[in-house]
């Protein structure tokens, strides 16, 4: 997940930054590389975190972020990026789904 949501920075930055993308400085580029940044610490976030409902939250708004990502990828017509996003999306269904086991659940 965090390795998509880096991918999907680094797109979001060349279309922020790069003549001629036709999104180059827009106020929604810019909010999609915030976005992704945002993904970033969720991933970690998710890695490292040890409570229940921490967890929960942290999946639940890592799902909103994604799907929305997705959404401002459709509307700058940033194809790659919606492919990144939709990796993260696995990634957190993944998450989602797997066992989760911590040193509180394992003692």
């Amino acid at each position: 997940m965090v390795l998509a949501a880096l991918v999907g920075l680094g797109i979001s930055l060349y279309g922020y930054l790069a003549p001629l993308t036709g999104i180059t400085g827009s106020f929604g580029a810019l909010l999609v590389c915030i976005a992704c940044a945002a993904l970033i610490l969720d991933g970690l976030f998710l890695w490292r975190v040890r409570g229940r409902g921490a967890y929960v939250f942290w999946l639940v708004l890592g799902f909103l972020g994604a799907i929305c990502t997705l959404a401002a990828g459709y509307f700058l017509h940033a194809w790659f990026l919606m492919g990144a996003m939709g990796v993260v999306f696995i990634g957190l269904l993944i998450c989602a789904a797997g066992p989760r086991s911590s040193a509180e659940e394992v003692a």
